[in-house]
């Protein structure tokens, strides 16, 4: 929400709707847990190594929910 709020011209109340919807993290927080969560992705079903990041909370990301 940072960096769109900075880019584009978005009312208030939207902004607070979407960082209520999403929440707040900063971005290179977000990018790094990206990067990890489809490493671990590509990892498991390409080379067929599993990282066990996708099969549970991590504590190294304790920002990424797991919805059911």
């Amino acid at each position: 929400m940072q960096q769109l709020e900075a880019a584009l011209p978005i009312p208030p109340q939207v902004v607070a709707a979407l960082t209520e919807a999403v929440g707040t993290i900063d971005a290179d927080r977000a990018v790094a847990a990206e990067r990890a969560y489809l490493g671990a992705f590509f990892e498991l079903h390409l080379r067929h190594r599993d990282q066990h990041l996708l099969s549970q909370p991590s504590r190294r990301y304790p920002e990424i929910e797991f919805i059911p």
